[in-house]
C-alpha cells in the first residue's frame, strides 16, 4: 500500500500530537482499507484538560476521541456544496 497525505482537523495548531502543526499527517493505507484509530492528542478522552477551568474539547479529532482519515475536513474556504455533490457523482 501507499502512504497518503491527509489534511489534519486541526488546521495547523502547534499543539497537536498527530500533525505537528503542519496541517497534514501521513497515512498508510493498510490491508483492511481506511481504519479510524485512536486520537494521539487527547488520546481518545474527548477532552484536553484546561488550566484552572473546564476542559475543552479535543481539537484534533473534535470531540469524537477518535480520528477517521477516510473523512478529512475540508479545505478552509473550499466551496463545500461542490465537493459534496463531487464526491456523490464521481467518488472520493
Amino acid at each position: 500500500m501507499s502512504v497518503k497525505r491527509v489534511r489534519c482537523a486541526c488546521r495547523g495548531k502547534l499543539e497537536c500530537k498527530l500533525c505537528g502543526g503542519v496541517k497534514f499527517y501521513d497515512y498508510e493505507v493498510g490491508p483492511r482499507g481506511w481504519m479510524p484509530f485512536t486520537c494521539p492528542t487527547c488520546e481518545g478522552a474527548r477532552t484536553l484538560p484546561a488550566d484552572g477551568g473546564p476542559p475543552a474539547t479535543c481539537f484534533t479529532c473534535e470531540g469524537q476521541g477518535w480520528v477517521d482519515p477516510a473523512n478529512p475536513p475540508y479545505a478552509e474556504g473550499s466551496a463545500g456544496f461542490l465537493r459534496k455533490a463531487w464526491k456523490i457523482f464521481f467518488g472520493s
